[in-house]
C-alpha cells in the first residue's frame, strides 16, 4: 500500500476550529460513500479493537445519526448529531455533539463538521473543517481526538484497498 500523507492545521490555543486534511487514493464518490454509509463506516470509524455500532444515518438534511462505540472493558461511547447539508460527491456537513469535559455530566457540547472531496491526479483529498462550540472543546480533541482520526482513516486506506480490489476481481 501506498502511504497516504495527511497534514492537521490546527488553530491556535483558545480558538474554535480545526482544519485537517488526507489524500485517499479513491475517487470523491468512493470516498463520499465511504464517509455515508453504515456498510463502510462500521468498518473503519473509530478506534482499533472497539466494536462499532451504527444505529442511526438518515441521510438528508435534518436526518439524525447515532453511532456507537463498545470497547474491549465492556465501555461505551455514543456520538450523534445531524446532517446539514449533502451533496455527493463535492461534500457534507454534519453536527456532531460530543460528551462534556466531565465524564459524569450528560451536558453534550456540538460541533458543525463540513468535509470537502477534491479529486486530484492521484485520488481524493479529503477536507474536514471542524467547528467547535467552543475553544475548550477544540482544545480537548486538538489534545486527544487527532491520533484517533488518524487511526480511523488508516483502517479507511485498508477498506478503501479491499474496495478496489474486490472491483478489480468483479470485473475479471
Amino acid at each position: 500500500m501506498t502511504s497516504t500523507a495527511d497534514s492537521v492545521l490546527v488553530s491556535p490555543k483558545g480558538q474554535t476550529t480545526l482544519v485537517i486534511s488526507r489524500d485517499l487514493q479513491t475517487t470523491p464518490e468512493l470516498a463520499w460513500d465511504v464517509h455515508n454509509e453504515p456498510e463502510h463506516v462500521s468498518k473503519w470509524w473509530g478506534l482499533e479493537g472497539h466494536e462499532n455500532h451504527i444505529t442511526e444515518a438518515d441521510l438528508r438534511p435534518g436526518g439524525s445519526w447515532r453511532f456507537g462505540q463498545r470497547g474491549p472493558d465492556g465501555t461505551e461511547v455514543i456520538f450523534g448529531g445531524a446532517y446539514r447539508e449533502l451533496d455527493r460527491p463535492r461534500m457534507f456537513s454534519y453536527t456532531k455533539d460530543w460528551p462534556g469535559a466531565d465524564p459524569s455530566s450528560e451536558k453534550l457540547e456540538e460541533s458543525l463538521i463540513t468535509i470537502w472531496f477534491d479529486a486530484h491526479d492521484h485520488g481524493t483529498t479529503v477536507t474536514l473543517v471542524c467547528e467547535f462550540s467552543s475553544s475548550a472543546l477544540r482544545d480537548r480533541v486538538a489534545a486527544g481526538g487527532l491520533d484517533r482520526l488518524r487511526q480511523s482513516y488508516d483502517r479507511m486506506d485498508k477498506l478503501l484497498e479491499t474496495l478496489r480490489f474486490s472491483e478489480v476481481t468483479e470485473a475479471g
